[in-house]
């Protein structure tokens, strides 16, 4: 199966249906969708407001809702209950054929995308699973289209606008943000960060290439408590927001930690989603080279986190280790004022990568209780190849270090 066809049957084997039942089941919501390019709920999550700009390019080198690559977003009426195919249309999907392929392909489109362009890929998809192509398409295509709103919504951010001339008398505007903007910005940042990967890789054709980075990024999930309602990417990965002068934004708080770096500074919560692949993996019940890559593939993206969080810690100053109760281990690989005897003794990586592999089984066995799911049991095998894993990205960081 190609990836569109595996998204589809992971997510129905979740729910324990078939590809054709998951999709009947959400299609029958899809009277709650509306096309989109701005969104009230990035202001405030029970905001109702939404409008979609489809106003021709202006090619002037600023980056408008015309301007972007991807011009649609879906606002969903209801919430993340009824988000499902939502998330679907507007994740991005690879026609390379491995998932080492699909991971770094940079012309990846959405399935909205590939249902407008008619594309022969994603016909051969869905009809993969046994599912009519022609009938899902014309569905899809037929969702509707926000209009602009009669009214604004109390719930809304407010202006107070003067209007010149005429003493005392204003407009009153609503802030109502680009969504597909932030989502275009936010794939651009990590398409940069793939390049750099990639320019980065030994193995890769494109190794010793140039490439560019956006330093000082903050991560934002806007909603306060109701995150979900807002959007499923916002939910689980949330916008990159460039640093702006002024104000300058700063990047989410350090948890420090005090006695077990993983325990401390990693909530399990944050990574729901890449558990929620790793439970439909284990559940599969093929043994091949194709599972054990996607395996591979979903602990590099756990491993990948990780290290950004591990990365914060590396950048305080030295010593601050000190006045924790952190193993040798880690305090060696996390704190700079052993960054001599990181490069030289590498004896500390073998005990931090079990302690990672420790830290997901344990990651895993909560989420299951939270999801109210019959945890797969893991044998210390399992274990041993999620530290295997993450060993094999550390020996690459002291050998390029």
């Amino acid at each position: 199966m190609g990836s569109i066809a595996t998204y589809i049957a992971d997510k129905a084997a979740i729910k324990k249906q078939t590809p054709a039942e998951w999709l009947e089941s959400n299609l029958k919501n899809i009277d709650r969708y509306w096309v989109s390019s701005h969104i009230g709920r990035y202001t405030h999550p029970d905001a109702a407001v939404h409008l979609y700009d489809d106003s021709s390019p202006t090619g002037k080198g600023y980056l408008t809702t015309a301007d972007a690559a991807v011009k649609q977003d879906i606002y969903v009426d209801g919430g993340s209950a009824f988000m499902s195919i939502a998330s679907f249309l507007v994740s991005r999907f690879s026609q390379k054929e491995t998932i080492a392929e699909q991971r770094e392909d940079l012309e990846a489109k959405t399935a909205w995308q590939y249902f407008h362009e008619d594309s022969p890929f994603i016909r051969r998809e869905i009809e993969s699973l046994g599912i009519e192509y022609e009938p899902l398409r014309e569905k899809v295509l037929h969702i509707q289209t926000s209009k602009i709103p009669e009214r604004s919504d109390a719930r809304l951010k407010q202006v107070y606008f003067p209007i010149p001339d005429r003493d005392g008398e204003y407009h009153l505007l609503s802030i109502l943000p680009p969504s597909i903007l932030m989502l275009e910005l936010t794939n651009r940042i990590r398409m940069e960060f793939q390049i750099q990967r990639k320019c980065q890789d030994k193995k890769s054709e494109y190794y010793g290439g140039p490439y560019q980075t956006s330093p000082d990024l903050t991560v934002v999930c806007f909603g306060g408590a109701n995150v979900q309602n807002v959007s499923v990417r916002n939910s689980s990965l949330g916008m990159q927001v460039l640093s702006s002068l002024p104000p300058c934004l700063t990047g989410r708080k350090i948890k420090m930690p005090k006695r077990n770096f993983f325990s401390d500074s990693l909530y399990w919560r944050r990574f729901s989603d890449m558990l929620s692949d790793l439970d439909t993996l284990f559940r599969d019940q093929r043994h091949n080279l194709e599972m054990r890559e996607r395996r591979e593939d979903i602990i590099l993206d756990f491993v990948e986190t990780v290290l950004y969080e591990a990365n914060r810690l590396q950048n305080l100053p030295a010593g601050w280790s000190k006045d924790t109760e952190l193993s040798d281990e880690q305090a060696v690989w996390l704190d700079v004022a052993y960054g001599s005897q990181r490069q030289v003794d590498t004896d500390w990586i073998w005990p931090v990568c079990l302690d990672f592999a420790r830290w997901l089984v344990n990651a895993y066995k909560k989420f299951c209780r939270y999801e109210k799911l019959q945890e797969i049991s893991l044998s210390d095998v399992e274990m041993h190849a999620f530290a295997s894993t993450m060993e094999d990205v550390l020996k690459q960081e002291v050998r390029e270090g």
